[in-house]
């Protein structure tokens, strides 16, 4: 999601918008909400299927919510971002981007291969993006400030910390669950809090002693972030 700024512009990640997130499903309205903020989309897909899933039909899922929640969502400019190109070699490379390009270029979505870890096509994916902003005529919506609320722990609230079968550290629980409602990790005090959420809950510990390394996926339901110490 990107939000123009001067002559450059912003971006934010957006991880959860899921199956159903227009009802409400996870996080679905609080992250749809921003959105309505956004003049350009960039889809973000994993174009090796490191986990199984089919980037085309995650472009099409996440399409279908914006467009139940506001259909003017979806008509706004796109591009895909098809990361971890660099986990495609031969026949597979050519197939999977070409499947893009032919499923999306002719409606004016443009795909760029790109790895995130290399840097692989990010400077031409992103001076794309910069003149898309530029141009985009989108009249997005301005909310008020939003109210920092005061978070109350209690401790009694439950919550889980494991290693799922995709090598993925999962973190969830009701606990987690109202934490996560009560914080806005778009704003400097919000993302601290959380940071310390983890540290004071024994969260960070926990992970390392299921062995964590630096770059491994650590989720708390739609959130997902790579942990490095």
């Amino acid at each position: 999601m990107l939000f123009r700024s001067n002559n450059g512009f912003v971006i934010a990640d957006i991880p959860g918008i899921i199956e159903g997130a227009s009802e409400g499903v996870g996080l679905g309205f609080e992250f749809l909400r921003h959105i309505e903020r956004t003049k350009v989309l960039v889809h973000m897909v994993d174009a090796a299927s490191t986990e199984g899933r089919d980037p085309i039909e995650d472009i099409e899922t996440i399409n279908n919510e914006l467009a139940t929640y506001n259909e003017k969502l979806p008509k706004r400019p796109q591009v895909i971002a098809a990361n971890k190109c660099d986990a495609l070699y031969g026949d597979a490379y050519e197939t999977v981007i070409q499947k893009l390009k032919d499923k999306y270029e002719p409606k004016g979505i443009k795909v760029f291969p790109i790895s995130a870890v290399s840097g692989k096509g990010l400077n031409e994916l992103l001076w794309y993006v910069n003149g898309l902003v530029k141009e985009s005529d989108v009249d997005v919506v301005e909310f008020e400030p939003e109210i920092e609320i005061e978070f109350q722990d209690n401790p009694e609230l439950p919550f889980e910390v494991w290693k799922d079968e995709d090598g993925v550290y999962r973190v969830e629980g009701p606990r987690i669950e109202r934490m996560l409602g009560y914080t806005n990790l778009e704003s400097e005090k919000g993302f601290a809090f959380f940071q310390n959420f983890l540290k004071d809950n024994g969260i960070l510990e926990q992970l390392e002693e299921l062995g964590i390394s630096e770059g491994d996926t650590v989720r708390l339901y739609g959130l997902e972030f790579d942990y490095y110490k």
